[in-house]
């Protein structure tokens, strides 16, 4: 049985659990980058491009330390996903 599409509750977890120090980056991006691997087939439009903004998520901005994407820029994406339209 292979891995199935997570709930978009699951990704706001993943969301959450980042903005509040509870995980990593490298932990979200190797959660959602699972889903890439195992190439799962995620139906849900929503869900997908949040997996996508999560994978990736520890990626550098440049040799200084600080990441590509700051911690405003994710908060922003959280409330993207909570207030989309067909919110499941």
């Amino acid at each position: 049985m292979g891995l199935e599409p997570p709930s978009r509750a699951d990704v706001e977890r993943q969301f959450e659990r980042l903005l509040s120090g509870a995980a990593s980056r490298d932990e979200v991006d190797q959660w959602a980058g699972r889903y890439f691997a195992e190439d799962v087939d995620v139906a849900d439009p929503v869900v997908w491009s949040a997996l996508g903004r999560l994978h990736g998520i520890d990626l550098p901005d440049g040799p200084g330390g600080e990441y590509l994407h700051d911690l405003d820029q994710v908060t922003e994406w959280l409330s993207e996903l909570r207030g989309a339209d067909d919110m499941r």
